[in-house]
């Protein structure tokens, strides 16, 4: 049951993952479409915490001509992914 659990899990994150990606293309393919803004309405509000975060810490990112948010993103995911994984095996 547990396991059956963070096997959704898993997969809900490798579905945002994913989704974060296409956001990612999307972004320097159609920048100003109406597609963009709806994504974005899904995938901004958890970038910004992580962007707010890279900016406290690392002041000189606001000056970069590239937002690094979604790869602190993407390696929480990851993190988290191959933390569940381990925790899946532990529990089978």
């Amino acid at each position: 049951m547990i396991a059956t659990l963070l096997g959704i899990v898993a997969w809900l994150l490798r579905l945002a993952n994913t989704a974060l990606l296409i956001y990612c293309i999307m972004s320097f393919v159609m920048p100003g479409s109406e597609l963009m803004r709806r994504a974005a309405s899904y995938v901004e509000p958890v970038l910004h915490p992580f962007r707010q975060l890279l900016y406290r810490y690392f002041p000189r990112l606001r000056t970069l001509p590239v937002d690094l948010s979604p790869l602190a993103v993407w390696l929480v995911i990851d993190v988290a992914t191959w933390l569940l994984g381990l925790l899946r095996r532990a529990v089978l």
